[in-house]
């Protein structure tokens, strides 16, 4: 008789009602959590309980037999965490084009993607993965080239993800390289692939416009009215900088999520990246729509982009996520990086520390990620609810002189909030399905992936330095430029 049910005791656990301490969680095989309290054994020390398989535990009997009970002392429970907003294969970019704004970056980066193979983005998508179960992220919503093949290896790994297919334009192919697919054919794509994962547990398939600024409004317009018709969500950037907010204006006469309403967007179910120029009318009428919007505090900062008013969102009732973009524009896939940043960024801008609580920012990296990208049945530690779990180290220098003694919210909440990163997780639950355990990845190669990953991104650095010396060469040989 197999596994029927798994029990973790650790010496805290953040939940919805607070924080338990001791900790005991239990998920039976269909990894569904079972029970989120203190341990139901005698007395509150690990020391009385030992990994055992196929027994029962000692005490009241509580438990059904062929247990495995995994011994956390030393670490803190909490929710996987949720990456609102990224673009995973190109983690081959990282640090492409550090310090400039974003239009010059955007320029650099697109003039790399031209060179990208499928190969790359596979690699790219891998490295991502690895990268974000080691800091803890267990779900993310991605925008890029999504096809079968890529969305197996998510499935293969055990994460979720919100896949959106990129487009830009119904005759523009985004990644010629990649694939021949233009905009049209990522839409045919996009509903192609939500049929074929629909009611898959780890996958929800989106549509991926990539902006108003990329998009035509017919393109858009049809979109929406194929988002209504089927119910597909759609992943989208708005408002990321100040430029395109002139833009947008200048064409259409309305700044860009206004703009986008106008076309019937907002009718469907929206995920909105950056958001960072809203107006106050936007951010109401965006919240009355229901839409779901990413804050990305570091890829903002990091681009001059600016800062999002995430006090604003709250008050206002919008759905609010938190991401980290992709490593182009961050260098780190580390949401524990994002936490602290969308707590302490605002209260500066506000000269206000309590505008915005690490407790609030806490949730929005969980259950509010897990509800933008339409996980409902994960995002928190509860009963009935799947087991996305992540086990933190505090025995360390950053976690000292902690102390979780009487159960005490402020401590915990404190720590996850200003002092946690991501190299403290040791242990990553998705499902209930162990993938990471003690800094070993038990369902992805992660060395492979890294030393492909280096091999990749030299040949994409050399064919885009190939094609400048060749664009180079041509124009000087050019009778225009030889006068």
């Amino acid at each position: 008789m197999g596994i029927q049910e798994t029990v973790l005791l650790a010496d805290a656990m953040l939940t919805p009602a607070g924080v338990v301490a001791p900790a005991e969680l239990a998920f039976d095989a269909a990894g569904r959590i079972v029970y989120a309290g203190t341990p139901r054994v005698a007395g509150t020390g690990h020391e009385e309980i030992s990994v055992q398989i196929g027994g029962t535990l000692p005490g009241e009997g509580a438990h059904a037999a062929d247990v495995v009970v995994r011994d956390l002392t030393g670490h803190v429970l909490m929710p996987g965490l949720v990456n609102g907003h990224t673009h995973s294969a190109m983690t081959l970019l990282r640090g492409v084009s550090d310090d400039e704004g974003f239009m010059p970056w955007l320029a650099a980066v697109q003039a790399l993607e031209q060179h990208l193979t499928h190969d790359d983005v596979t690699v790219g998508l891998q490295l991502a993965m690895v990268e974000m179960i080691e800091t803890g992220t267990v779900a993310f919503a991605d925008m890029y080239h999504w096809d079968e093949r890529l969305i197996e290896l998510v499935r293969g790994t055990g994460m979720r993800a919100m896949v959106a297919l990129a487009s830009f334009a119904p005759e523009a192919v985004g990644f010629p390289g990649v694939s021949p697919w233009n905009g049209a054919d990522a839409v045919e794509q996009t509903e192609e692939l939500a049929a074929r994962y629909a009611g898959d547990a780890q996958i929800r398939v989106a549509y991926g416009p990539h902006a108003p600024y990329t998009c035509p409004p017919e393109f858009l317009r049809e979109i929406a009215e194929r988002a209504k018709r089927t119910g597909i969500p759609i992943h989208t950037h708005i408002s990321e900088s100040a430029a395109e907010v002139a833009q947008i204006t200048a064409q259409y006469g309305a700044t860009p999520a206004a703009h986008l309403a106008s076309l019937g967007l907002f009718d469907a179910n929206v995920l909105a990246a950056h958001c960072v120029h809203l107006t106050q009318a936007e951010i109401e009428d965006m919240a009355r729509y229901g839409a779901a919007v990413s804050h990305n505090p570091v890829s903002n900062l990091k681009l001059g982009c600016g800062i999002a008013a995430l006090p604003e969102w709250q008050e206002a009732g919008l759905r609010v996520s938190l991401g980290t973009d992709s490593v182009a524009s961050n260098n780190s896939l580390d949401l524990f990086e994002e936490i602290k940043l969308a707590s302490i960024l605002h209260r500066g801008g506000k000269q206000d520390a309590a505008v915005v609580k690490a407790a609030d920012v806490l949730a929005i990296a969980t259950s509010g990620g897990a509800d933008a990208l339409g996980f409902t049945e994960s995002g928190s530690l509860e009963v009935g609810l799947l087991a996305d779990v992540i086990a933190l180290d505090v025995t360390g220098s950053g976690a000292t002189p902690l102390d979780l003694a009487g159960a005490d919210t402020a401590a915990l909440t404190s720590h996850l909030g200003f002092a946690a990163t991501g190299s403290d997780v040791r242990h990553v639950f998705i499902g209930g399905r162990h993938i990471y355990a003690d800094g070993t990845h038990l369902t992805i190669d992660a060395d492979a992936v890294r030393a492909r990953a280096r091999i990749a991104r030299a040949r994409l650095h050399a064919a885009a330095d190939d094609a400048a010396a060749n664009a180079a060469g041509d124009a000087a040989a050019s009778p225009a430029d030889q006068g």
